[in-house]
């Protein structure tokens, strides 16, 4: 009889799978053609705002100047914190400079970006279901 509550759980949990959403998300701000736009979805705060690895799911577009728009696909409904980088080398890394600023744009979700580096819980944004978002870049 101990085992019914856990067996009870397990169904429901497996009934009804965790549902996953598509964000279109145009890129705003972009200053050049070179290297690529990448976006990166965040469930928690392992990674964020810039490990590619660790992102839940991603997608890299070539960067042309102005805007481009991606898909995420994939993106976990709940809380989630979008990142958009310019990564103007290719190298798939943020360069930054001596001081740690970024030398290569940046955007996300939540609150503007300001003149410290961005945390997780700042960045976080309720997603539903399919949806459209806009993002412009920050260069420093």
């Amino acid at each position: 009889m101990k085992c019914l509550p856990l067996l009870i759980l397990f169904c429901v949990l497996h009934a009804f799978p965790a549902h996953s959403a598509e964000i279109t998300i145009t890129v705003k701000g972009i200053r050049n053609d070179k290297g690529n736009i990448a976006a990166l979805a965040f469930v928690n705060g392992k990674g964020f705002p810039d490990r590619v690895e660790l992102a839940k799911t991603q997608n890299v577009v070539p960067a042309r100047q102005g805007a481009v728009t991606l898909v995420l696909k994939n993106v976990p409904a709940g809380l989630v914190a979008l990142t958009i980088l310019h990564d103007e080398d290719g190298d798939g890394k943020l360069k930054r400079n001596i001081f740690g600023i970024p030398v290569e744009g940046v955007g996300m979700t939540g609150k503007p970006l300001g003149n410290r580096a961005p945390r997780f819980e700042d960045a976080i944004v309720a997603i539903k279901a399919d949806e459209k978002r806009e993002i412009t870049l920050k260069y420093w």
